[in-house]
């Protein structure tokens, strides 16, 4: 099974553009960076020095708002 995991943090405009046009059926596990879990695991997919969101689909990296929800239209 294809693993999605979407990257955002509160008070991004960018990411609640991209999780408010998710495709329909796709449910990314979303992950919070501000918070320790979520920070970890930014921290294992090395992306503590990127801008969020950043999407992570089996380990496969995409940035940008219009990458995400493309990438996330071909998995719908």
């Amino acid at each position: 099974m294809t693993e999605i995991i979407l990257f955002t943090k509160p008070d991004c405009k960018k990411c609640e553009y991209v999780k408010s046009h998710l495709p329909e059926g796709v449910h990314p596990r979303m992950v919070n960076t501000t918070e320790a879990e979520g920070l970890a695991e930014a921290a294992y997919y090395e992306l503590l020095n990127r801008n969020l969101p950043i999407l992570v689909v089996d380990d496969e990296v995409y940035e940008g708002s219009i990458v995400i929800l493309n990438k996330l239209k071909e998995l719908a």
